[in-house]
């Protein structure tokens, strides 16, 4: 769990460092109270909710099989707000 004011390096696809990032707020909440202004936010896609809550549901899908989990809509998240500290 990311802690605020912690730092972590960000990788590509590939395993190549991209930047460091220091987190600056953390929100646990419902997948389905996942606000448009933070999937906005993430950057990813057409920036909508619909959008972040398509591709986070096949992924954590996906992921949670590995510990025999389902997915559901009021599974609790994290949600990380960050600044990039490297490179400016």
């Amino acid at each position: 769990m990311p802690a605020e004011g912690e730092y972590s390096v960000i990788f590509d696809g590939s395993g190549e460092a991209q930047c460091v990032i220091q987190t600056t707020k953390i929100n646990v909440v419902p997948f389905n109270e996942v606000t448009e202004a933070f999937a906005k936010k993430e950057g990813e896609g057409d920036l909508t909710l619909e959008y972040w809550r398509n591709v986070h549901r096949d992924y954590f899908t996906e992921e949670l099989k590995e510990y025999d989990k389902e997915f559901t809509e009021d599974m609790m998240v994290v949600c990380e707000d960050f600044k990039i500290v490297y490179p400016k």
